[in-house]
Order: C-alpha cells, then structure tokens, then sequence
C-alpha cells in the first residue's frame, strides 16, 4: 500500500508557501517510478503515463473506475500510475482507495486531512505525478482511458491535447448556461481560444512543470495552466472526445460559491496578466 498523507496549515487550509512544500513532502515518500504493468506486444506508448482521480465522497464509484482504468491502460503502456487524491472524503472512499493499493500495483493513494477542493487537489495531483505525460479523469469515469489511442498521437505535434466533450449528458440545464458563460468569458479574457477548457486534457509533464498556477479554484485552476502554457510557447491541439454522464452521486463543481471563487480568480489573473504584474516568474524549462 502506498499512501501519503497530507497536513494542513493552522487554519484548515494551505497558504500558498505551504502548498509546494507540503505536496513535495507528500511525493517523496512514494516509489522512485510507477509501477510496472503487464502490457501485451500491441502497445500503443512506451512512455510512462500518470492518471489523476480526484475523489471526494465516491464509495459508489471508486471501485469500478480503478477497475476500468487498469483494464484500459495495462494493455497501452509498459508504465502507468494510478493515481487516487482522497480530499477528506467523510464515506469509506479513502478506505477503498488503500484496498485499491493492495490490489493493484499501479495504484497510488495519497490523502488530505480535511477537504480543500477540486482545484488544489488536483494541482496537488499535476505536482506529484511521476508520469512523462499527464491526464486528469474523475472517479464517475466520464472519459474512457481507451480513448487515449486517439490522443496520444496528436503528441508527436503538440505537448497539450485538449480533449473537447462531444456532449453534455447528465448536465442540468444550470450546469449547460454555467459551462456556457465560463468558456465564453474565457474565450474574450485570453488565448488560447478553445472550445473546451475544463475536461480534461493530456500534458507533457514539462507543460506542468512550467507553466505553474497562482488560482488552486475549481473551474479557473486548469484554465490558467493552458493560458500560461500557451505563453509560453507550447503547443496545443484539439479533439473531440465522448463525455460518460455520472451514475451515482453529485457533481459540486457547479455550485455558485465554487464559480464565484473562480470568477474572482478568473478577473485577478486577467487584471495582473493585462499589466504584466508577475509574469516573470512564469519560465519555460528545458526538458
């Protein structure tokens, strides 16, 4: 079993100095590389490959996506990790997800204390991935990782693939204007003009390690990385993607506290990129 837990600051949350520590802290405890699969002679990449899955509260779901995730990838890749973020579920999630461990070698478990949300749980996740390439999924498994045949050769060209849902099913009509008005906003603010910004996307670990984000919200988290990416010179690429609606339990994402706190993280970073306050810091590294 591989797990790390993660401390929090004296007030529940992590301030930003305390992020990059606490997170390196918590990788260094885990093996030097992922673990090995047992790929067959038909695979696509021999690169090494980390998922991410963000779990809050997802006992009914856990099982059967780890289960599906190491179905699609053991017959792709020679190297993958399976990486579960456990953000202080209150049900038997971080429970499962160290059984999971047991199980499945390619399974990584790391926990937080207390929940801290979707954004900084997965920045946690982009920071202590080991992979060479990078992609995020959720624990109701709305894409299937046997699409990654589709995108991992769009890489030979670009370093990001950004995957663009080909629907919305299961989203409420709220949840529809919501995504609507976040990507038209974002489309008018920045570059680059996507059609998609909070799928899910496959990265070069190098994008991730360069183009580094100040906002940890929900909905603004990701989109800063491919703004600041794209600045710096990285190249992206579209595809459409199926989306799988979610079974069992509720989506939080689209809860106006957590679009609010992205709208004011969304503005900031417009209001500092337009005067070119700490742009600096923001260097791409040679890999």
């Amino acid at each position: 079993m591989i797990t790390s837990v993660l401390e929090l600051g004296t007030n529940g949350q992590l301030a930003d100095q305390e992020v990059e520590t606490v997170s390196l802290t918590a990788c260094s405890v885990r093996p030097a590389t992922p673990a090995r699969a047992r790929a067959s002679a038909s695979i696509m990449s021999t690169k090494s490959i980390t998922v991410i899955f963000p779990a809050y509260n997802e006992e009914q779901n856990i099982r059967s996506a780890i289960a599906r995730a190491v179905d699609a990838m053991r017959p792709r890749f020679h190297v993958f990790e399976l990486l579960i973020i456990d953000d202080g579920s209150t049900d038997r999630t971080g429970e499962i997800a160290e059984d999971l461990a047991k199980t499945y070698p390619e399974v990584t478990v790391i926990r937080n204390r207390q929940n801290l949300g979707l954004g900084e749980t997965l920045y946690r996740g982009f920071q202590c991935a080991r992979g060479e390439l990078v992609i995020q999924n959720a624990m109701d498994y709305p894409l299937d990782l046997r699409d990654l045949d589709k995108m991992i050769p769009l890489l030979e060209e670009a370093d990001v693939v950004v995957a663009v849902r080909k629907g919305y099913a299961g989203y409420t009509p709220y949840r529809k204007l919501a995504s609507r008005v976040n990507r038209f906003i974002l489309r008018q603010l920045f570059n680059p003009k996507l059609r998609d910004y909070n799928y899910t996307q496959l990265f070069k670990r190098e994008v991730l390690s360069a183009a580094r984000p100040n906002s940890r919200s929900t909905v603004f988290m990701v989109p800063e990385i491919i703004i600041r990416a794209y600045e710096l010179g990285f190249k992206f690429v579209e595809l459409d993607i199926g989306y799988h609606p979610r079974v069992f339990g509720k989506a939080t994402s689209g809860r106006p506290r957590i679009i609010l706190r992205s709208l004011r993280d969304m503005f900031k970073f417009w209001i500092e990129h337009s005067l070119h306050i700490g742009e600096a810091t923001v260097v791409k590294q040679e890999v």
